[in-house]
Order: C-alpha cells, then structure tokens, then sequence
C-alpha cells in the first residue's frame, strides 16, 4: 500500500517573540515492512532546515528563526510503502534494541498486578510470548476506556490505572510498562493510522507499542483498536 501523508503544525504567538529553536520527527523511517518513497518539509518565512539522524534512528531536522514573528507554520509531505516484508537480515542493530528498551518503566503495583496476569511459560517461545501479548493488548481495551477528556500529554501511567481510562499514547505507555514488567523489551511508536474505507482522511497522529517476540523481532501491537500493526500503521 502507498500512503501519501501531509501534516501541518501551526503557531500563533500573542505576540512577537525573538526567536525559534525547533527540532521535528517528522519523516517516516524505513524498515520493519515500510519504506519512505518521498519526503518534504516546507518551513514558513523560507527557513532551511537542516537534518541528523539521532540514537533512535529517527531522521531529525532542525532549524532556528532569530528575527521577531508571530507565527509559524510547518508541514511535511511523505509518500510511504507499507506492507513490505521485514527485515531479511535484521543484524546486529535490533540486538542493540533487544538491550534498549528491557527496563523496567517504573515499578508500579498495578503494573505488576497486570503483568502478573499475563505471565509467560517460556519466555524463550515466540507464539508463547506472542499469545501473551495478544491478551495483553484486548485486556487494556477490555478494561480501559477511550477518553481525550481526562488525560494530556504530561499523563503518566500512574494516571491511566487510577483513571481507567486514557487515549492512543496513554494505551500505548501502559502496554510498554507491562510488558517490560513481564520481561518483554518493548518501545513506543510515534505516527499514522489510516482508515481503508476513506480517502482523504484529516485526523492527529497515533501512538502504538512494538514488542520484542522471539523468532520475529519487534511487532507492532495497538492497543487502541486493538490489533497488531498492519499495513495501515505508519
């Protein structure tokens, strides 16, 4: 499937400020299934950003603006293949993740609680580390309610237990703290979701999960819908 994505981020200042210092994600990483076909990142006022790739491997472009404004926009414009097949030869890059991202979030009781749940015979079985996971993912949409009004993007997973409820990131931090409490390397994953039934579809950005399952590597788990990710996640 081919993906043509815009996305526009616009500020307004009451008034003039002296300068910008920004750095933006906004370009869609290739691999694990997906590859970035075209990419463009239009800054107001002609601004020219430049680019580095971080620790992470995202693609980071970056750019300062020191004259007084009072607005600013930029957008970006990616063209994106998903559905490929993933990595033949993953190498020694997602050992280095295996690594990363094992640690523990934060040792919260309900976290544990959850987890003690969705215990894992054989850590070493990839279908028993992917059954798990799977449950994993329908228990928080079982028992979690879809909300934009009570948590922001300073929420923490505290917040999501005692609330019971939370939107896309929220869910999304959740599984990544369950899953690092039942011993399964797990990240959080900024960007798309988009819709097969329509076209042109304006929407924010979505947050999901990957987990590290033996004999695949990392797979994407949403536990928003809840699903794995599919050719549709970006």
């Amino acid at each position: 499937m081919k993906l043509e994505i815009v996305h526009e981020t616009r500020y307004r200042y009451t008034g003039p400020i002296a300068e910008t210092v920004m750095e933006v994600r906004l370009r869609p990483m290739d691999g694990n299934g997906q590859r970035c076909l075209k990419f463009e990142l239009d800054v107001s006022a002609g601004i020219e950003p430049r680019e580095y790739r971080d620790g992470y491997g995202n693609n980071v472009h970056y750019f300062n603006l020191v004259r007084p404004h009072s607005r600013l926009s930029v957008t970006s414009r990616s063209v994106v293949e998903t559905g490929l097949e993933p990595d033949a030869e993953p190498g020694e890059e997602l050992v280095q993740d295996y690594l990363r991202y094992r640690s523990p979030v934060k040792d919260v009781p309900g976290v544990n609680e959850i987890a003690a749940n969705h215990r894992i015979a054989d850590p070493r079985s990839g279908p028993e580390v992917e059954r798990a996971l799977d449950e994993l993912t329908l228990a928080i949409r079982r028992d979690f309610t879809y909300d934009r009004a009570v948590t922001n993007v300073y929420s923490a997973v505290d917040d999501v237990l005692a609330l019971k409820a939370g939107v896309c990131q929220d869910f999304a931090h959740l599984f990544i703290a369950v899953a690092r409490a039942m011993g399964v390397p797990a990240r959080y994953i900024s960007g798309y979701i988009h819709d097969p039934r329509e076209r042109g579809v304006m929407g924010a950005s979505h947050a999901w999960a990957e987990a590290w399952v033996p004999e695949k590597g990392w797979v994407g788990y949403d536990a928003t819908h809840p699903i794995h990710a599919t050719e549709s996640h970006v």
